[in-house]
């Protein structure tokens, strides 16, 4: 019988051990463990005394945080304006027929329908339209990003536009509207090839014609600003016995076929009417600017070096080194922040309404509006609709 209670002491022990290692087994944290379990046997007592060393290796997955995402809330337009809002607006373009007069027609219908202010349109051009501007006697307008470089330096800007341009009264509301890209041809056998070439040919006397678009356009302040880096003014053209010829794209065309016109330069989107129609009317060669030209121009005024592509017209045999600028909408300083907000809106989110009445808005890109405006300052309402929207930081 003590035989048995032994052997029955002992299978409890065991039973008691196995409890034992399987809690540690599933505990956390398992350090060496003394165990004593002491187990009555009538009619003998025996103590068996157990040491358990357990290992238990934990891994832990540390859970990021995250944070969440703030909402962006776009600012549905009033049901009414405001009457702090202006009642009417004069929005300035270009010339009718030309590209920016749908453009701004097109924004003026839209402000004049969804925000209730009625908006006239009128023609104009890029470098009187800030003028305007400055001066109060415009609220929107289009004009390019390479002459903030030009409205924000009081010299350049006094030899622009014959006085200095309160340059603080002029904000941003959109940029990259589309890319103009600089072209210029010449008559095929013409000696000079570049504007360093031309001004040599004028220094010796020699006739040369040129035409470009009216005074202030970019085409015809880059002729102008390259001519004078080397040594040329249009005075010394015309003293030669040659032309300067600054008036339309056709009329230039129209000139060079009768061979009035040596060398044509222009900017325009890839394609433009005019140059189109001078491409398959006339045998003509490029006209190239040089990379110091490029170079200067990109430095001092803001342009961006791009290329024509291979085959864009017949006088375009290799990619052609241009320079690229970007139209803009700009507008005055002291239009109220939540009007410019909604305008900027309608702009992003009627570009293909836009778009249909003039092509080459089809390249504007609203994410990007606040990036390409050259030296311009953003208007803060416009600042504000593109920080909603996640378009800007």
């Amino acid at each position: 019988m003590v035989t048995q209670n032994a052997l029955l002491g002992v299978l409890v022990v065991l039973i008691i051990v196995a409890g034992v290692v399987g809690y540690f087994a599933g505990s956390a944290v398992a350090p060496p463990k003394v165990v004593t379990s002491t187990v009555t046997v009538a009619p003998s007592v025996i103590t068996t005394t157990v040491t358990l060393t357990t290992t238990t290796t934990i891994t832990v997955t540390p859970t990021a945080i995250l944070t969440p995402t703030p909402t962006r809330t776009i600012t549905p337009p009033p049901s009414t304006p405001p009457p702090y809002w202006p009642k009417e607006i004069v929005i300035k373009v270009g010339g009718i027929g030309g590209a920016w007069y749908p453009i701004g027609a097109g924004l003026g219908d839209l402000i004049s329908k969804q925000l209730k202010v009625q908006a006239t349109v009128q023609p104009g051009g890029s470098g009187p339209n800030i003028l305007a501007t400055s001066k109060d006697e415009a609220d929107i307008v289009m004009a390019y990003a390479w002459q903030s470089a030009v409205a924000k330096d009081p010299t350049a800007a006094k030899d622009y536009w014959g006085e200095v341009i309160n340059f603080s009264n002029v904000k941003l509301l959109a940029g990259g509207l589309y890319s103009q890209y600089f072209h210029a041809v010449k008559r095929p056998g013409f000696p000079a090839s570049n504007f360093n070439e031309l001004a040599d040919m004028v220094k010796r006397g020699m006739r040369v014609a040129i035409g470009t678009n009216i005074r202030g356009t970019a085409e015809e302040y880059t002729t102008r600003v390259l001519l004078a880096r080397y040594g040329v003014t249009y005075d010394d053209i015309r003293k030669a016995g040659g032309t300067v010829f600054l008036g339309s794209h056709t009329d230039i065309v129209q000139m060079m076929r009768e061979g009035k016109i040596d060398v044509y330069i222009a900017f325009g989107g890839i394609g433009y009417s005019a140059m189109v129609e001078a491409d398959t009317t006339m045998n003509l060669e490029p006209f190239y600017l040089t990379k110091e030209d490029i170079d200067y121009m990109t430095s001092k005024y803001g342009f961006k070096l791009a290329y024509i592509p291979k085959g864009s017209y017949r006088w375009v045999k290799e990619d052609y080194p241009s320079l690229v600028d970007y139209p803009v909408f700009l507008c005055r300083a002291g239009l109220p922040e939540d009007f410019i907000y909604q305008v900027a809106r309608l702009l992003d989110e009627n570009k293909s309404y836009i778009a249909a009445a003039a092509k080459y808005f089809e390249e504007f890109d609203p994410s990007k509006a606040w990036q390409l405006g050259g030296l311009w300052e953003l208007h803060p309402g416009a600042a504000k609709y593109y920080k909603d929207k996640g378009y800007m930081p």
